[in-house]
């Protein structure tokens, strides 16, 4: 089905599908996404009984900017877990590269949404966390004993190189010469012995991203990579979480999907007083579901998973419009002291919602 249609618009491709099973009536880009050109298909007939379906484009590059390359080999497919699930998928055209997948339903919102939006009750998003602890934990698990599994996803180097790049090849330069406005604010300048501190911290784990054959990690396990479903009938409860966009996913350090998303869950806390105890009850719920399938981690993967948290609050958070400068200086101040004291595993017992792992 190699189309000439120009995907990256709603019009073309809808004309891309107007001879499939896929016809649609009205095609509708969905926002959230930067990877890829994504579209809700209104279909014109029921297609195995879905009335919706989602598109996804890849290009050679990011959908959000085009000068920064992508291989379009990113589009994986994959299935784990009875609960939390990936959508399924009904459709790849290798040509025009295009999966037509499951919608997660209009009425679905991203997590972060949620809990900015229509904050759940700690209930709520306590059964969140222990969907995605227990689908993250039996992911780690599975692929943990599987080489040919690591061995397909070990092709996708990219992935690789742009996890490195995007938290730890910008944490030096966060911190002195990329002048963002919230680290102006830090009351004074990190310290020379700090910054060399970093620096070792850069050199380990770099090679470990590039390297790792640990297991299977989604690469990206953030809340705007969550999709939420609540059931409409009688009192709010959970229907249905689907984990999107996996096209990070590669052999890996489990540690850092884990910490990559407490530290979006704590960003929530720090920004948004209304989410504190709806984003508390996630993580503390989280942690424990993936314990129980994973197991106690040890001390040294806590240290990994606690600096992880700490990279990620300094160099992600000012870059994305979560609050004031002021504000977001004291989040990156929060990410210095997970960079500096994550190594102890005291202080991550004693201070850090990471000792629930240990």
């Amino acid at each position: 089905m190699f189309t000439e249609h120009d995907l990256s618009s709603a019009a073309g491709v809808q004309a891309y599908l107007l001879t499939t099973p896929f016809a649609s009536t009205t095609v509708t880009p969905l926002s959230g996404g930067n990877s890829n050109f994504a579209y809700r298909l209104y279909l014109s007939a029921p297609y195995k009984g879905h009335s919706t379906l989602v598109l996804k484009h890849a290009r050679p590059y990011v959908a959000l900017a085009a000068s920064i390359p992508l291989a379009i080999e990113r589009q994986v497919r994959l299935n784990c877990g009875p609960f939390a699930t990936v959508p399924g998928m009904h459709y790849f055209d290798e040509e025009a590269h295009v999966i037509i997948m499951d919608d997660c339903g209009a009425s679905s919102l991203t997590l972060k949404e949620l809990l900015l939006t229509a904050t759940p009750s700690p209930a709520v998003a306590r059964e969140i966390g222990l969907a995605l602890g227990e689908f993250l934990g039996r992911l780690h698990s599975w692929a943990a004993t599987d080489p040919s599994l690591l061995d397909f996803f070990d092709q996708n180097a990219q992935a690789k190189q742009i996890t490195a790049w995007v938290t730890y090849g910008r944490l030096i330069s966060t911190l002195t010469t990329d002048n963002l406005p919230a680290v102006a604010l830090l009351s004074e300048p990190v310290p020379p012995e700090d910054i060399d501190d970093i620096r070792a911290i850069i050199a380990e784990r770099t090679p470990e991203i590039l390297t790792s054959r640990e297991t299977l990690t989604m690469g990206d396990f953030w809340t705007g990579n969550i999709m939420v479903r609540l059931r409409a009938d009688g009192e709010p409860a959970l229907e249905r979480v689907t984990v999107i966009d996996w096209e990070l996913a590669k052999p890996g350090v489990a540690a850092l999907d884990v910490g990559q998303f407490c530290a979006e869950v704590h960003t929530l806390q720090l920004f948004t007083p209304h989410a504190v105890d709806a984003a508390a009850a996630l993580t503390d719920a989280f942690l424990t579901a993936y314990r129980a399938h994973c197991g106690a981690m040890a001390p040294h993967m806590a240290n990994v998973a606690a600096k992880h948290i700490g990279a990620h609050l300094v160099t992600i958070t000012p870059r994305v419009a979560w609050g004031t400068p002021e504000e977001t200086a004291k989040v990156i101040k929060v990410g210095l002291t997970h960079l500096m004291e994550g190594c102890s595993d005291r202080w991550i017992r004693e201070r850090s919602v990471l000792a629930l792992l240990m």
